[in-house]
């Protein structure tokens, strides 16, 4: 899977964001030499082997100390986003603009005008994503964040849900 770098937008800088999708199968040995994905190293192994889980079998119990920053989203076929499940520290860092049900099309001010490219990649099977820089948020855009991105499957076996974790502060 080929990389897809934010681009500019109005309010940011090329610099300010990077929004990449990787190879899923690569996940687990970008893991081992990425020190930003270490952080992430607790919920990585659900993906391993390049296997999308089914959303059914990634239960509650495992993304213990993740709940207040993570969202479940329904990935939808043009790049959309509906919010399903939204952990208060998100909720808190988007400025409460996050709400279940909402679109990320309908979020207002959103400065990642790549998105819907960026998460078509990830829909399209076999890629995870990560975000790094700034809060996409006009308002919020002084703060800093990492978010890590990984499919799920619904009972076909299909790319159809996001599970997006987030990892505040400096993010470069």
């Amino acid at each position: 899977m080929g990389d897809s770098k934010g681009a500019s937008s109005s309010r940011l800088r090329q610099d300010d964001y990077q929004a990449r999708t990787h190879g899923l199968a690569d996940l687990e040995a970008n893991s081992a030499v990425d020190a930003a994905l270490c952080r992430f190293e607790s919920v990585t192994p659900l993906w391993a082997g390049g296997v999308i889980p089914p959303r059914k079998a990634l239960k509650f119990q495992h993304f213990v100390g993740w709940h207040a920053r993570m969202v479940v989203s329904d990935l939808l076929e043009n790049g959309d986003l509906r919010f399903r499940i939204i952990g208060d520290r998100v909720m808190d860092m988007f400025g409460r603009r996050l709400k279940a049900g909402d679109l990320f099309s309908g979020l207002p001010h959103v400065t990642f005008d790549d998105y819907a490219d960026y998460f078509k990649a990830i829909r399209a099977g076999g890629a995870y994503g990560r975000y790094s820089g700034v809060i996409p948020f006009e308002g919020q855009d002084h703060r800093s964040f990492e978010v890590l991105d990984l499919p799920a499957a619904n009972e076909e076996g299909q790319p159809a849900f996001l599970f997006s974790f987030f990892f505040l502060g400096r993010a470069r």
